[in-house]
């Protein structure tokens, strides 16, 4: 329940500003006692530079590897470059962004990390190259160059809010996670809309997602038991059914009952699955009412 608000969070603080910092800090925005932090810069400032993907921060000893990327704007830079939910940031233009091992599991020397990066960001003017050193898993890490773009550019046309995109593509499912080892196996099933394509497909609550559409969803066993991960699969889940519509058949392996198998189904518009007047998660996407928000640590910040 605890990485559900998480994700809920995340929605409704990219919803309801218009960027996270990049080249400047105008306004910080802080919740007690959860330390949950978001930042925006002044909307004259429109042509800075992006990549088009959201860093978080949950002062996990994982931030040791660099700082984290929980979700990727479909259709920016950072995706067309192959970068995933999940993979780290340990270098920009040759500065370091991964934490000590002394400071490892301390959240403010890892937010500390996110806005480093973020600073240096600040440096590059829209168009121009950054080099990244990323580690992307399995103890691999790799070199590569994301050309930048204008903020206005890509974020222009994903600026309305998701909470009211009910011809969305959806399962009918909601999904959640406080973190367990479990989550290896993939993302849990909460809970099932009866007239849901996921439903009638056969999936029970207590199932997990393990892929869709040949896309990974499992958590490492490195990152096993870290819910910030958890979350971040969410997101990966979330960025795929972003790309169909309804209609559109979608592939997902499902494991239950000790063992895995593959489902086939058809998406629906999220405007025809039940509300009930509760907070669901409609393949990722969370619904209004929230409930409140518990305790927590974490920060995001869109580039």
């Amino acid at each position: 329940m605890h990485s559900r608000m998480l994700l809920a969070l995340g929605a409704v603080v990219s919803a309801a500003l218009p960027s996270a910092a990049t080249a400047q800090e105008a306004r910080v925005y802080r919740a007690e006692p959860s330390r949950a932090f978001a930042y925006s810069i002044e909307d004259d400032d429109r042509n800075r530079a992006v990549i088009g993907i959201t860093t978080s921060s949950g002062g996990s000893v994982r931030d040791t590897l660099g700082v984290l990327i929980g979700s990727i704007t479909p259709g920016g830079p950072a995706e067309k470059a192959g970068l995933e939910e999940g993979n780290r940031i340990s270098a920009i233009n040759g500065v370091n962004l991964r934490l000590a091992a002394a400071d490892a599991s301390d959240w403010d020397m890892s937010s500390a990390m996110s806005r480093r990066f973020t600073r240096e960001m600040g440096k590059v003017k829209a168009g121009s190259d950054v080099e990244l050193r990323m580690y992307t898993g399995g103890g691999q890490f790799r070199t590569l160059k994301v050309k930048t773009v204008p903020y206005d550019s890509l974020y222009r046309t994903t600026r309305r809010t998701r909470f009211d995109d009910d011809g969305r593509a959806a399962l009918g499912v909601s999904l959640g996670s406080s973190g367990s080892k479990r989550d290896t196996l993939g993302i849990l099933v909460m809970w099932l809309d009866d007239d849901g394509p996921a439903a009638k497909a056969g999936l029970e609550e207590g199932n997990r997602i393990a892929a869709i559409n040949n896309v990974d969803l499992r958590v490492s066993r490195d990152d096993a038991g870290d819910e910030m991960i958890s979350g971040v699969k969410q997101q990966r889940l979330q960025r795929e059914l972003e790309k169909l519509k309804p209609g559109d058949e979608v592939e997902l392996r499902v494991y239950g009952d000790g063992k895995t198998r593959t489902v086939k189904m058809k998406t629906v518009a999220a405007s025809t699955l039940s509300r009930g007047g509760r907070s669901f998660f409609f393949g990722g996407t969370p619904r209004a009412p929230m409930p409140p928000m518990p305790p927590m640590r974490i920060m995001r910040i869109t580039m």
